[in-house]
């Protein structure tokens, strides 16, 4: 069993150095610049090692706001949530949402904005996978069930969910077509802001 759980973290970690090597020199160079060879050479990884997780240049982008948004924020929401004993549901919410807007800074412009090209895409033939893809919401659904009791009278918890994520995406796609002409972290923050205080008023 132990022997297993190495393999899977290594695996993880192999994954996640592609990932993060694949980001910086998207940033560095664009997308367009950057081989499979170069993600690899700079990981420090044989070429084989990055087919094992991914298929193409284009499946990073394709997978970078599913699993690797997934690896992100739940690694960095389980610290948080080990560490609030003291805090509400509503302060866990809005943590969790600002680590959406936190995702897309750290993934970069060029990068949110190809995925949401290629995700938007795959929707077409249909049916759509998006849902069932993000897993990783889970955690902030329950966060909301925990809180329906303060909840504005007329909306259920799905409503809530689809409210909060509808507006992170909308915010993320203004923030594309802007060309990044704001600072998403700072003012997604104040958008989340005043998102709750519409659901759960002055708390």
């Amino acid at each position: 069993m132990e022997y297993k759980k190495t393999r899977k973290d290594k695996a993880a970690n192999t994954k996640k150095k592609i990932f993060e090597t694949a980001i910086c020199l998207i940033k560095q160079k664009g997308y367009e610049n950057v081989t499979i060879s170069e993600i690899c050479q700079n990981a420090g990884l044989a070429k084989g090692s990055f087919y094992v997780h991914y298929k193409s240049k284009e499946d990073i982008v394709r997978e970078s706001y599913y699993a690797d948004m997934g690896e992100y924020i739940t690694t960095r929401y389980a610290a948080f949530f080990d560490s609030s004993a003291n805090k509400g549901s509503i302060e866990r919410i809005a943590f969790f949402l600002n680590l959406e807007f936190e995702f897309a800074e750290y993934a970069g412009y060029e990068l949110t904005c190809l995925a949401y090209s290629l995700n938007l895409s795959a929707c077409i033939p249909g049916p759509s996978e998006h849902f069932s893809k993000r897993k990783f919401t889970e955690p902030l659904y329950a966060e909301i069930e925990a809180s329906r009791q303060q909840i504005v009278a007329g909306f259920s918890c799905s409503d809530v969910f689809d409210y909060f994520e509808s507006l992170v995406r909308g915010v993320m796609a203004t923030w594309c077509f802007s060309n990044q002409s704001f600072d998403i972290s700072t003012e997604g923050k104040k958008y989340i802001e005043r998102a709750i205080y519409s659901i759960y008023g002055e708390q």
